[in-house]
């Protein structure tokens, strides 16, 4: 690491030797490039708050920014008046070594060009099917894949167990990480008959893993080669300043790549995620959106204590195993993002608000496109840090949420006196498991279902940051309410019924109420995440009502059906979602053919 970081230096002095100042810029440079990398110096943080709406801020260091823009934005930033360098972009700063066969790759040290990325990650299920599964999420502007590798024992059902994400390389210049989740991936397929510390792991979490959130970046100057490797996506946007953010809301310019995180994400119930970035070598802590600079209030999150512990043990266990100076910044190795630098529109702000999960943001490597001989070094670092935060969602308070028929439901669980900022989680509406990680202490835990009684238990006890206690609650419903309609009255709760009969052949109803009106869609989805049907996609008044999935397509009376002449899906498990406004409802189905 030494030598790497010698030869990183000597790259440096090369970059800022090729630097321009604002007088010397050339405003023809847009023609050529999508994008800017530059610095400038500041005189206070505080000013961070205004800049960082403007530009896409990459690092702070002291009072040293250094950012990408696109034209539009660098414009924006030229008028505040900061002098500036244009520095060399860090996608050219190497010609890194490609190879378009898998056999190479797994040598660990090679870049693979695109196809051979796609093919090797279609190789893993091919090999490991009782393992592994492909999910095509969609694809990015230009049409390139986005694939998860999801691995489980049971890997074709949604099972009461936590679901956990990696992903990587949103920022398409930042290739350390995609390189690590393909051996990550690798490692775990591999070792699962032989290791028991990896097959706990597959045995009890579904785990996802997308190696490349932005392909289109990532391969800028075409699927042979990562050289010219890009921050942004095609459409010159930042991914991690896309997502709907806990202070300004939905991005109105929310593009493809980011749409297909949020369709995986708000279809599943991720408990913990990490995002791989590169640029700097640290553990990065919600919130990002809020910063305690110059204010007089402090804004953390309601679990901070325990993201620290989770975040020192990732940068703790790497410190072993690395060079002193590797993620060792700021608190040892972690940072409260906010304090580091305000983002807004970011992932990791979206998880924690957006979807009630837990994320946190991992810099693997100070360089963003590290040369491939260094990537074996990186994985050492690195690969005992990545299965300890993978395990810290198998502890904490965990169980069941049903009904009084024993059925799973969907409910809200609160720690009283502690959650806040939708610090809560919910327990998943097609399995009813839930899990809520925290510091070690005692708590008071509340449920809550729409037309069910609360449910408040005390006295909640968690001994260690590594302990499980088991807590599973069957919820009462509230008196008997009229659900039936008419012109005066309408139903008193949000409700998405199971579909009856189920299993079915060919055809289902699938019922549900809606106590105010409002924009409503009703889908279908595959086990694969993939939509098989819209069923309702109109504004609804407030009412009950009902509809029928029909494999057969065709009309069924007066209800929205499958199209005519289109082919039914395969037998299986599919799951349909009801989503209006806020409220949001997965149910599983079995059609059996």
């Amino acid at each position: 690491m030494k030598s790497f970081r010698l030869f990183y230096s000597i790259l440096l002095m090369i970059s800022l030797s090729l630097s321009v100042t604002a007088q010397q810029f050339d405003r023809k440079y847009f023609q050529d490039n999508p994008e800017i990398y530059f610095t400038f110096n500041i005189s206070d943080k505080t000013e961070l708050k205004r800049i960082t709406n403007i530009i896409s801020i990459d690092n702070v260091i002291g009072l040293k920014v250094f950012a990408y823009a696109n034209e539009k934005e660098f414009n924006d930033f030229l008028s505040l008046g900061y002098e500036f360098e244009a520095l060399t972009h860090p996608g050219k700063m190497i010609q890194p070594v490609m190879s378009n066969k898998i056999q190479s790759i797994t040598e660990w040290d090679v870049y693979p060009t695109y196809d051979t990325y796609v093919s090797m990650m279609y190789q893993f299920a091919a090999i490991y099917p009782d393992i592994c599964q492909i999910i095509d999420a969609g694809n990015s502007v230009l049409g390139r894949k986005i694939l998860f590798v999801k691995i489980s024992d049971n890997v074709n059902q949604r099972e009461p167990e936590p679901q956990f994400m990696y992903t990587s390389t949103m920022h398409g210049d930042e290739t350390t990480g995609y390189v690590l989740m393909l051996r990550l991936i690798d490692s775990l397929v591999t070792s699962y008959s032989a290791d028991i510390r990896i097959k706990n792991l597959i045995d009890n979490i579904e785990i996802w893993i997308n190696p490349l959130a932005n392909p289109d970046g990532t391969y800028h100057s075409g699927d042979s080669t990562v050289y010219g490797a890009t921050r942004y996506n095609y459409n010159v946007y930042d991914l991690n300043r896309n997502f709907p953010d806990p202070i300004y809301g939905v991005n109105p310019n929310q593009q493809p790549e980011t749409t297909v995180f949020r369709n995986i994400q708000e279809l599943n119930n991720f408990l913990l995620i990490a995002n791989f970035h590169g640029g700097a070598e640290i553990v990065n802590y919600p919130w990002d959106s809020w910063s305690n600079e110059g204010t007089d209030t402090v804004v953390i999150h309601a679990d901070q204590t325990w993201y620290q512990f989770i975040s020192h043990l990732y940068a703790d266990t790497c410190q072993l195993y690395s060079p002193q100076n590797y993620m060792n910044l700021y608190d040892d190795g972690i940072t409260n993002g906010g304090d580091w630098y305000i983002i807004t529109g970011g992932r990791q702000d979206y998880t924690n608000y957006y979807t009630w999960g837990r994320e946190v943001t991992i810099e693997i490597s100070d360089v963003h496109l590290i040369p491939a001989d260094e990537l074996p070094a990186h994985w050492e670092y690195n690969k005992r840090s990545l299965l300890n935060y993978m395990e810290s969602v198998l502890y904490g308070v965990k169980g069941s949420v049903t009904d009084n028929f024993g059925d799973p439901l969907k409910a809200k669980i609160t720690v009283e006196e502690h959650d806040i900022d939708n610090s809560e989680v919910w327990s998943d509406s097609v399995t009813g498991f839930y899990l809520r990680m925290l510091e070690p202490g005692n708590y008071s835990f509340k449920f809550q279902s729409t037309g069910y009684n609360d449910t408040t238990i005390n006295n909640i006890v968690l001994d260690s940051y590594f302990s499980v206690t088991e807590l599973n609650v069957q919820m009462t419903p509230t008196d008997p309410v009229s659900v039936e309609t008419n012109d005066t009255e309408a139903p008193y709760e949000f409700k998405l019924a199971q579909n009856y009969p189920n299993p079915f052949n060919p055809s289902t109803v699938i019922s549900y109420q809606l106590p105010v009106s409002g924009q409503v869609t009703l889908k279908v989805y595959n086990i694969l995440g993939r939509e098989v049907a819209t069923l309702v996609n109109e504004y609804k008044p407030a009412g009950s009502y009902e509809v029928e999935f029909s494999v057969k397509g065709g009309p069924a009376s007066s209800i929205q059906n499958l199209p005519a002449g289109r082919q039914g899906p395969a037998s299986g498990i599919y799951f349909y979602q009801l989503k209006t406004g806020s409220y949001s409802e997965t149910k599983k189905m079995v059609l059996l053919r």
